[in-house]
């Protein structure tokens, strides 16, 4: 299975609930920029690669999730 596959394994709103516990906040839409909210900081992007990796065994290289502006993209990239 490629990580893009092992990405969709996951519902959509499952990995909202799981973004919006690494960042801290209540919830989370697909517009929703997370580096734009408050508290946003380089630990809670390392947070986000690592639930991404334990949680769907997805490796995202920096380039790519530096080039990620949304939620939804962050589901959708591949």
């Amino acid at each position: 299975m490629n990580w893009k596959e092992r990405m969709r394994s996951m519902t959509r709103e499952d990995f909202r609930r799981k973004v919006a516990e690494v960042l801290e906040v209540e919830s989370v839409t697909d517009d929703t920029r997370f580096r734009e909210l408050d508290g946003w900081c380089s630990l809670q992007a390392f947070g986000l690669l690592v639930m991404l990796e334990n949680e769907m065994g997805v490796r995202m290289d920096i380039d790519t999730f530096q080039s990620i502006e949304t939620v939804g993209e962050l589901y959708g990239q591949g």
